[in-house]
């Protein structure tokens, strides 16, 4: 048996380790018991190094943003260090420069493997098809109470996260997420999916609970058979989603409300049909304008994602955005800037090879600039946005309007 420690590097935003949670699942049903978790939004970077010294085998769980803290904590590991996540998967010889092993892809079978002595260098995994074999989040390990503690002093409630599907099929040019789930998509069952939302709503004493999907209405059939369950359960507790604008209508949303889903999360981009086409968005703004008002007229709140700085963005192409949003009257909006992430279509490997990716955020970065606009102007556009729309504005952004510098939390996926 091996002493494993698991982290969670630091970067702009602290979550719930889900995905850590599942690989430790994992080990414990393949009779691994000696397992520990640390993150570096709780946790000191010495302790998390003095634990790592003390353990056998340490895996970094990461993203773009967390890569470095992941490096600077294993370069003063001297256990075995088993990178995974978005960022290795899609680098996974680069990562091989400060680890000893790399997990491309899911890693539930891999962890197995690694703790029965693999130790190729990178271990490449298939999809994983059947979801509902796969054991839940270990959140007891991953200190999941911390995170929720966070969202309580946050927004006010406590809040929880779960996944119902893994993968998307679309191919939005700006989103990295494919780099790990890839475009296939695999769904868990309803009542697997239930199972799971009554449990950790009950063991985590939750008041809002949130899926983590891409997005959750992807199999209608499925998203309907999990609102009867939970009205037949006479399940009030309220939650949320994010959903395509393209796969909701008026029948879906009047079942969703039914079934207590407070609000929607739509990712709008942008309100010029040449952005949205550009970025291989999928969708129209005339779907966008339906699913908005068909979500007001049913009582559920609205929250939509806008983004800038797509190559062809323009002043111009910002005020169709601007005029789209005045329009749709979301209940909350975010204004982010493109972020060039390894696994988008707009990574460049020569390009960013050396870019400081801990310092590249989709709310606040140095990097991205369009044909038209500079950095500086880009910032500037999204500055005066957020101010026009301050009452409606993201958790987030709402922190960055009151701190020069933004500080690690738990975004809490409500209003």
């Amino acid at each position: 048996m091996a002493k494993w420690l698991f982290v969670q590097p630091k970067s702009f935003h602290a979550w719930e380790a889900l995905g850590i949670g599942y690989l430790i699942s994992s080990l414990r049903a393949a009779g691994e018991n000696d397992i520990r978790f640390m993150s570096g939004f709780f946790d000191s970077d010495e302790d998390i190094v003095a634990a790592g010294n003390r353990a056998d085998i340490v895996g970094f769980g990461c993203t773009s943003p967390q890569i470095k803290h992941a490096t600077q904590l294993a370069s003063k590991i001297k256990a075995h260090t088993v990178f995974g996540g978005v960022h290795p998967s899609v680098l996974p010889e680069e990562t091989l420069e400060v680890a000893n092993q790399v997990v491309v892809g899911e890693g539930e079978r891999a962890i197995v493997e690694i703790a029965r002595g693999n130790r190729e260098p990178i271990v490449r995994c298939m999809n994983i098809e059947d979801l509902d074999g796969i054991p839940p989040p270990d959140r007891r390990t991953i200190k999941q109470e911390r995170n929720i503690q966070t969202a309580k002093s946050d927004s006010g409630e406590r809040m929880g996260s779960l996944f119902s599907s893994r993968g998307c099929p679309y191919d939005c040019t700006f989103c990295a997420s494919k780099g790990l789930w890839t475009r296939k998509v695999r769904f868990r069952s309803a009542e697997n999916i239930y199972e799971e939302f009554a449990k950790i709503t009950k063991d985590l004493r939750l008041d809002f609970t949130k899926f983590s999907d891409d997005t959750f209405t992807l199999r209608r059939e499925l998203v309907e058979e999990f609102c009867r369950l939970k009205m037949k359960a006479r399940d009030k507790t309220p939650w949320g989603a994010n959903v395509r604008v393209n796969n909701v209508d008026m029948r879906l949303f009047r079942l969703l409300r039914k079934a207590g889903c407070r609000e929607v999360w739509m990712g709008v981009e942008s309100g010029d049909p040449a952005i949205l086409k550009e970025m291989k968005k999928g969708i129209t703004v005339e779907q966008v304008r339906k699913a908005f008002s068909a979500a007001r007229t049913v009582g559920i709140k609205t929250r939509a994602y806008m983004l800038i700085g797509v190559p062809s963005e323009t002043k111009q192409t910002i005020r169709r955005s601007q005029e789209l949003v005045d329009v749709l009257r979301p209940d909350c909006v975010g204004w982010t800037l493109l972020a060039p992430y390894p696994g988008s279509h707009y990574y460049d490997p020569e390009k960013h090879r050396d870019v400081d990716w801990s310092r590249v955020d989709e709310y606040e970065n140095d990097l991205i600039s369009s044909g038209a606009l500079t950095n500086e102007q880009l910032k500037s556009e999204q500055a005066r946005l957020v101010e026009r729309y301050s009452s409606t504005a993201t958790f987030r952004q709402r922190q960055l309007r009151k701190r020069p510098t933004p500080r690690f939390y738990v975004p809490p996926g409500g209003l």
